[in-house]
């Protein structure tokens, strides 16, 4: 499967980067390699987003048509043929349960984070008025 085929937040290792040698340096040097594990954050008109590591990378779609993949969890897509009659992967039932779940905890994480650095600013704040005084 190619690196454009791949569906949102799907996790995927890289097979193949079927490139000229200097784009190929390139994408070594931003750690896409033959093995590398990488995540599609956003694939949807021109170009892909993906996660490689910590970082994020834009890819246009010529380039990413280059570099081939394979699905870490192929269970949770499956391909449909849309209106259009072309075939899509789109992640199953299962799959857009689980990420509304890893969605909700990650807001609630962020939540408790906003709150916490908000009592810290206040007592910073509170400390530094005391010490002025």
């Amino acid at each position: 499967m190619l690196l454009t085929d791949a569906c949102e937040r799907e996790d995927l290792e890289v097979l193949t980067v079927d490139t000229d040698y200097r784009h190929k340096r390139h994408l070594e040097n931003l750690s896409i390699i033959k093995g590398a594990i990488l995540t599609c954050l956003y694939n949807r008109s021109g170009d892909v987003v993906i996660k490689v590591r910590d970082g994020r990378i834009a890819i246009n779609r010529e380039f990413a048509s280059q570099i081939s993949v394979k699905s870490l969890n192929p269970e949770d897509y499956v391909t449909k043929t849309n209106a259009s009659g072309k075939n899509e992967r789109v992640p199953t039932a299962a799959a857009l349960i689980r990420f509304r779940k890893e969605d909700d905890i990650y807001r609630q994480d962020e939540k408790v984070f906003r709150e916490a650095l908000k009592k810290q600013r206040e007592e910073e704040k509170k400390a530094s008025e005391v010490n002025h005084v």
